[in-house]
């Protein structure tokens, strides 16, 4: 499937999600396209010369500065943005075959598919810290500067 489709796809299930989890109207597209860029570059990201867990962490850094630049212009929390943005990033699939080689008895496949997505949802939640981290510490010394000027 071309890349646009998946984008506009994952667009559409990050649009439902965010009319799920009641996410303000006026930031739901914004929070969509957010699920959308992110989706995008980790499957930009899906080379062989790119580790599928460093794609989780580039693309979770990126729907975090995304969310904290949308918060910004919409003048609201960035948690929406962040919410509906990681879901297209979630490794659920991955978490299901983890349960059903466990089920199935294949204890070595599941622990090792167990692992591999813990450590995605390890790198998606590094990423969220650190864009916000680093928004965070710039955005104090730019309003101390501002308010010393006025």
């Amino acid at each position: 499937m071309p890349i646009y489709a998946h984008t506009i796809l994952s667009f559409i299930s990050c649009l439902g999600f965010g009319v799920l989890f009641n996410v303000q109207k006026r930031t739901l597209l914004l929070a969509a396209v957010n699920g959308a860029i992110g989706w995008t570059i980790l499957l930009v990201l899906d080379i062989p010369q790119v580790s599928y867990i460093f794609a989780n962490l580039l693309s979770a850094i990126v729907v975090g500065l995304l969310a904290e630049l949308f918060a910004v212009i919409q003048k609201t929390p960035a948690t929406s943005f962040i919410v509906v943005g990681i879901i297209p990033l979630v490794p659920g699939f991955r978490v299901y075959r983890s349960m059903l080689f466990f089920v199935r008895g294949d204890l070595d496949k599941g622990l090792a598919e167990g692992v591999h997505s813990c450590f995605m949802a390890v790198a998606i939640a590094v990423g969220i810290i650190l864009s916000t981290s680093v928004v965070r510490m710039i955005r104090r010394p730019i309003k101390n500067y501002i308010r010393k000027k006025i």
